[in-house]
């Protein structure tokens, strides 16, 4: 501005040649400057020109190199994937197992299995004389004084019962009338007693004890409080935890080292040994135990729903043949007063119990149901009738056992509903078409179990059911997740093809692609390029 200001200046003034060269040069170099300024401005704006295309490019590029992965990208899913998918979903169910997340839930189809059996009728075989609180309210006591129970036992053996079961404790007198009940008890040879031998003990009538006519009535309660097993066997020094090798066979009386054997057992051994029925080990294994058509087997730690249960002694499934309404019951009123008729206790086994609230041998059974408050609990002496019908049943009709699978059986069952899961997922596409066969299938699979139950096997529901359920959520989600790496892989490999013919846009292509990506697959894609360099 000031050169072009000093050139007006000049115009009209005489300077030296000196003057007028100096004016000149920087009239020159004032112009090369502009030039100057004027080819970098110009070369900026190539160069922005040049980005802003190769950015678009780039981008196009890019574009078209997802565009053709996505297309061209297909997940190979054969039989090994299929195989080795199906047996990851086994093993994380059997994990579920093995650490007893699923084992309420199992308890809990066996009850609703057991109440939905289709309702057995009385059985004849086993008679039950009750002592509720009306019983209580005459008498006026409890325990029941020895003189009116003699008076109702000596009823009793009138009627002629092959067995009785006195399930009451007895092990101190309750006068008046506590010599007549031990001549009574010395007079009966078919009457058992009991006494309790797990945890805190009672001692049995002397007098009994002494004639070897006595049976434990302890019960094996499940975490949840309920009565799925019957315990038919226990060493009277051995705790629950410890297994009984010896069955069912009783042991020499030794009284540090005796199997003891509990009341129902011992009522359905005495009544099968009357029609010549006698336990014996099996040939093939000597814990099980072949009776009359009956081979019983006892219950292992991880059998049917189970997971690390305490089977010490020789336990079996309970397989209920009812509730109270499944039994012929009188009350000891009735006996005493002889309101009951002959035919209904003669040859029969008699199992008298308390079932008054007040005495509280009441216990948790498969038909109470919690949820909806429904069905009272069930008195001991209910119990002990059940484990000997059971027992009978099974012996002279071969049916009423709960049996279980081995345990690789089991795994392989939930291996299969796994596999069909699997498949279902990967032939199906439509999640409503999906959703429709996976709960078909699954009705399928609950009824299957049921049938099986009915036939007295209990086999494992919730982790097949899970299996069948997992891997359509599973299978659908690692898809698209190998899909994605798999697009991945091919959208770096055209774009680094691309990098080839085009530096410039190829490189920012797969800047761009790298940024896009998460953390993860930016590791994928520096340890690709670092193959490719």
């Amino acid at each position: 501005m000031r050169l072009k200001e000093a050139a007006a200046w000049s115009e009209n003034k005489k300077l030296s040649n000196i003057d007028y060269r100096f004016l000149a040069t920087s009239q020159q170099l004032d112009k090369q400057e502009i030039e100057i300024n004027l080819n970098a401005e110009k070369i900026e704006l190539e160069k922005a020109q040049f980005t802003l295309t190769a950015a678009k490019e780039a981008n196009r590029i890019l574009n078209q190199a997802r565009k053709a992965a996505k297309l061209n990208a297909v997940l190979h899913f054969g039989k090994p994937c299929i195989v080795s998918f199906a047996i990851g979903i086994t093993s994380f169910i059997i994990l579920l197992r093995f650490i007893g997340l699923l084992q309420g839930m199992e308890w809990n189809i066996f009850d609703s299995f057991l109440q939905q059996r289709p309702q057995a009728g009385i059985d004849s075989r086993v008679v039950v004389i009750t002592i509720d609180e009306p019983d209580l309210q005459k008498i006026g006591q409890y325990p029941i004084p020895d003189n009116i129970l003699v008076k109702a036992l000596n009823k009793l053996k009138t009627y002629q019962p092959k067995l009785i079961g006195l399930d009451l404790y007895r092990d101190l007198p309750v006068e008046p009338g506590y010599q007549e009940l031990v001549e009574l008890f010395k007079t009966t040879p078919n009457l058992i007693g009991i006494d309790k031998v797990v945890g805190t003990k009672v001692a049995p009538p002397r007098v009994l004890a002494q004639l070897s006519q006595v049976g434990f009535s302890d019960q094996v309660l499940d975490g949840d409080g309920k009565v799925r097993r019957a315990l038919l066997t226990v060493r009277s020094s051995q705790t629950l935890a410890q297994p009984d090798t010896r069955g069912l066979a009783t042991s020499a009386r030794s009284p540090k080292n005796q199997l003891r054997q509990s009341l129902g057992l011992q009522l359905a051994l005495q009544y099968l040994k009357t029609v010549g029925i006698t336990p014996y080990p099996h040939p093939q294994n000597r814990h099980h135990i072949q009776l009359g058509k009956a081979l019983i087997t006892p219950l292992q730690p991880f059998d049917g729903g189970y997971v690390w249960a305490d089977t010490g002694g020789y336990q079996i499934l309970l397989s209920y043949h009812g509730t109270e309404q499944n039994f012929q019951s009188f009350s000891i009123t009735d006996l005493l007063q002889e309101r009951i008729p002959k035919e209904k206790i003669q040859n029969r086994v008699v199992l008298i119990g308390a079932t008054a609230e007040s005495i509280n041998d009441l216990f948790q059974t498969p038909y109470n149901n919690r949820l909806f408050g429904s069905s009272k609990q069930m008195a001991g002496v209910f119990i002990h009738a059940n484990i000997t019908s059971q027992i009978l049943t099974a012996a002279l009709q071969g049916r009423g056992m709960l049996q279980t699978w081995s345990e690789i059986w089991e795994s392989l069952w939930i291996l299969l509903w796994s596999g069909i899961g699997t498949l279902i997922a990967w032939r199906l596409k439509s999640p409503r078409q999906l959703m429709f066969v996976v709960t078909s299938t699954g009705l399928g699979l609950i009824v299957f179990s049921y049938l099986a139950f009915l036939q007295g096997w209990w086999i494992p529901i919730i982790p097949p059911l899970l299996g069948l359920i997992l891997a359509p959520i599973i299978l659908p989600m690692f898809a698209t997740k190998q899909l994605e790496k798999i697009q991945l892989q091919q959208t770096l490999k055209l774009l680094l093809a691309v990098a080839k013919e085009q530096p410039a846009a190829g490189k920012i292509a797969i800047e761009y692609f790298k940024q896009a990506e998460g953390k993860e697959n930016q590791q994928l894609i520096d340890k690709i390029l670092q193959q490719d360099d």
